[in-house]
């Protein structure tokens, strides 16, 4: 027998309220005022289990809880490896209420029952996915302690899942400089979205008026004409650039074409790997 009757029975009378109606009225965690397009509610809902997957997932993660840990809400971290601090920190996490324990992923759902018990929010990255009786128990503590789960993977039962589809780091075009910030694309129940994550500072950061789109493989859209001709551009003078001289075993000379040039297609080799560094 179907409980949808029922509910929409109950959900009728004065003073009865279904769990959904119940929860929507809790405060949501809060969170980076750029992610919070991300969330229905506007902030990382209660009493609740969310996805972050894709590329960045565990950078998109710490960035969600980041505001709450500056609220002196209690995180721990579950299966996420060891992360440098001070990259988490740049992340705008508040250390002092941030536990990140190792545990190998056999453990995972063990470790995460008990911090559900006394933790605000959690962040794991499941070393398997759990039964269907094992998922329901979660979700029941989940409900009853009225905290937020976060997993890097998915799983059955989330009520909002956020997806990273595309991301392109910038700050080392044409073979030198370093990283600087990544454009992000992630999809959720809200729709597409865009921003910077790390942005300049580390946080996370609007994206700036005029920015390209980001599509599949990292290549911004409408690049696709410039990346030719930067590629069939002549070589640049000596006498222009200090930083470039002429090689004899290069066997070209200024007005070359660069796509003959060996080292080229190292450097576009190495960028493409950098893009999907994260």
């Amino acid at each position: 027998m179907s409980a949808a009757p029922v509910i929409e029975q109950l959900s009728r009378e004065t003073g009865i309220s279904t769990a959904a109606a119940l929860f929507d009225k809790i405060p949501p965690h809060p969170v980076d005022p750029v992610l919070s397009p991300l969330f229905r509610r506007g902030g990382l809902p209660r009493g609740e289990l969310v996805t972050v997957t894709g590329e960045l997932s565990l950078s998109c993660g710490l960035a969600t809880i980041a505001a709450a840990t500056r609220e002196q809400k209690w995180c721990a971290g579950i299966g996420l490896g060891e992360p440098a601090v001070s990259s988490i920190a740049d992340l705008g996490v508040d250390l002092d209420h941030f536990v990140n324990l190792a545990t190998p992923g056999e453990d995972w759902l063990r470790v995460a029952s008990i911090l559900i018990e006394s933790f605000d929010i959690v962040l794991v990255d499941p070393g398997f996915a759990p039964s269907a009786s094992e998922r329901a128990r979660l979700l029941a503590k989940i409900r009853e302690r009225r905290m937020s789960l976060i997993s890097l993977r998915p799983m059955s039962g989330s009520t909002e899942q956020i997806e990273i589809a595309d991301t392109r780091w910038s700050g080392a075009e044409h073979g030198r400089g370093r990283l600087q910030s990544c454009l992000v694309r992630a999809r959720s129940q809200t729709g597409s979205h865009r921003f910077l994550l790390p942005g300049p500072s580390g946080t996370p950061a609007s994206v700036p008026a005029g920015t390209l789109e980001v599509v599949t493989g990292g290549v911004p859209a409408g690049t696709a004409n410039a990346a030719a001709e930067a590629r069939t551009a002549p070589a640049t003078s000596p006498d222009t650039d200090p930083d470039m001289d002429t090689d004899p075993d290069m066997g070209t000379d200024p007005g070359t074409d660069t796509a003959d040039d060996p080292r080229w297609s190292t450097i576009t080799q190495l960028r493409q790997v950098i893009s999907h560094v994260g």
